[in-house]
C-alpha cells in the first residue's frame, strides 16, 4: 500500500497529460543493454529481425496504415541506461514525441526504483490507443499479451487495424507499405515462446 502511494502522484501526472488526447506508445528498446543483448541473439539464432535502431523504429511508426495524425507519440525507454539523448527528435510530420522529460515527471520518475519506473511505463503502454513494440522484449509481449485478452474479454474477433479498440505493433517486423506488422498474442498456439515473448512469426487476425 506504502509503495503504490508513492508512485500515484506521478501516475495522475502522466495519465492527466495522456488522458487528453489519443496517443501512440512505442517501446524504444534502444538502450545500451538491450542493444548488446539483441546483437548477441541474432548471431545466436542466426535472424535480423530482433534489434531496431531509432531511425527505423521512428520511420516504421510513421508508416503505420491509417494512423490519423497529428498525434502524441509516448516513448518508453529506459532514461538511466540511454545514450542518444535525440529520441525526441527527427520524428515524421505530425508525431509528436514525448518522454518523461518534456512531460515534466522524469525527476519524480528517477526517485522510484527501476521495477517501478517499468511499472508505470508499463500502465501508460497499456492504456494507449496504439501501441508499437518489440517482439523479442519481455515487457513488449506482456503489453501485448493483456492487450489482446481485454479484446478477448470483450469478445472481440477481429484484433487487427486501427479500427479495434487496442491495436499493437512490431516495429521489429516490417509489415504494410514498410509499416510495423500488426501484433495479437495468439492464445491457441502451441508454442508458449509465441505467446509470451521471442518470436518473429507473430500475426494477427
Amino acid at each position: 500500500m506504502e509503495e503504490r502511494s508513492r508512485v500515484s502522484p506521478l501516475q495522475v501526472n502522466v495519465n492527466a497529460t495522456m488522458q487528453t488526447t489519443p496517443y501512440v506508445a512505442v517501446h524504444m528498446r534502444i538502450e545500451k543493454d538491450w542493444m548488446i543483448h539483441c546483437k548477441k541473439l541474432e548471431q545466436r539464432l542466426n535472424i535480423s529481425e530482433i534489434c531496431s535502431s531509432k531511425e527505423q523504429i521512428m520511420r516504421r511508426v510513421g508508416s503505420i496504415v491509417g494512423l490519423e495524425t497529428p498525434i502524441v507519440v509516448y516513448l518508453a525507454v529506459a532514461d538511466n541506461l540511454l545514450e542518444d539523448n535525440s529520441i525526441v527528435e527527427g520524428w515524421g510530420e505530425g508525431l509528436l514525441p514525448y518522454e518523461k522529460k518534456k512531460l515534466g515527471v522524469l525527476d519524480i520518475y528517477k526517485k522510484h526504483p527501476y521495477l517501478i519506473q517499468s511499472a508505470i511505463d508499463y500502465e501508460v503502454c497499456l492504456r494507449s490507443d496504439v501501441f508499437v513494440g518489440n517482439t523479442f522484449s519481455t515487457f513488449s509481449s506482456l503489453v501485448v499479451l493483456e492487450r489482446s485478452q481485454l479484446m478477448m474479454s470483450l469478445g472481440v474477433a477481429q484484433r487487427c487495424g486501427l479500427d479495434v479498440r487496442w491495436p499493437s505493433y512490431a516495429y521489429n517486423l516490417e509489415g504494410e507499405s514498410s509499416g510495423p506488422r500488426p501484433w495479437a498474442a495468439n492464445m491457441s498456439d502451441v508454442s508458449l515462446q509465441a505467446i509470451s515473448y521471442g518470436s518473429n512469426h507473430v500475426s494477427c487476425w
